[in-house]
C-alpha cells in the first residue's frame, strides 16, 4: 500500500466505508425483485388465459347463433376457431367447450335440447345442465315461452408456471349466451 492510502484509510473509521455497500443492497433486495418478476408474470398470463376464455366462448356462441341449423362438421370447425382464438395457449387436455342449445316450452321450466362438446380433451359436464333435463340458467336468466338460447361453457384447469406462488392452480369457466338470429336452434346437429 502507499503512504497516502495507508493516510486515507487511517483517517476513515470502518463503519463509514462504503465500498461493498451496493452488492450487499441488491443481495437484499434480489428476492424482493425476482419474487415481483415471477409473481407479475403468472399474475399476467392468467388474466390473458381468461380473457382468452371469455373470447373463446363469445366467438363460438356467436356464430352458432348465427346459422339457421348446425352440422356436426360444422361445429368442429367452430371448436378448430375456438382454438385459433386461444393461441398462444392451447386447449388441448387443459380445457374443453360445451355448446347448449336451451329451450322454454310453455310454463314448463327450461330444458337443455341438445349439447356438443368439442375444442379440447378435458373431461368436465355441463354446469346447465344434461341433454332433456332442466336447464340451470346462470345469473337468474328467464325465458319467456318458446324462446331459444345457445350457451357455451368454456372450462380450463389452468396450471401455474411456477408453483407455489400466490396464484396457484384453478379451474376458471367461462360462458357465453346469445339468442339464435335466424330461427330456433333446436334440433340437435346431424
Amino acid at each position: 500500500m502507499s503512504d497516502g492510502m495507508m493516510r486515507r484509510a487511517r483517517k476513515r473509521p470502518l463503519w463509514t466505508d462504503d465500498e461493498g455497500a451496493a452488492v450487499v443492497e441488491l443481495a437484499l433486495t434480489l428476492p424482493l425483485l425476482l419474487l415481483l418478476f415471477f409473481g407479475g408474470f403468472e399474475l399476467t398470463r392468467f388474466i390473458l388465459i381468461t380473457h382468452k376464455l371469455e373470447k373463446a366462448a363469445y366467438t363460438v356462441s356467436d356464430v352458432v347463433a348465427q346459422q339457421t341449423s348446425v352440422t356436426l362438421s360444422q361445429l368442429e370447425q367452430i371448436m378448430s376457431a375456438a382454438s385459433e382464438v386461444m393461441k398462444p395457449y392451447e386447449i388441448g387436455d387443459r380445457g374443453t367447450i360445451v355448446l347448449s342449445s336451451v329451450y322454454q316450452n310453455g310454463s314448463d321450466l327450461p330444458t337443455v335440447q341438445w349439447q356438443y362438446a368439442g375444442g379440447g380433451t378435458l373431461t368436465h359436464g355441463s354446469n346447465i345442465g344434461v341433454v332433456g333435463g332442466p336447464a340451470a340458467l346462470p345469473g337468474g336468466l328467464t325465458l319467456n315461452d318458446k324462446d331459444n338460447i345457445i350457451v357455451t361453457e368454456v372450462f380450463y384447469a389452468f396450471e401455474p408456471l411456477f408453483p407455489g406462488w400466490e396464484i396457484g392452480p384453478s379451474n376458471l369457466y367461462k360462458y357465453a349466451i346469445f339468442k339464435p338470429r335466424l330461427g330456433a336452434l333446436t334440433t340437435a346437429p346431424n
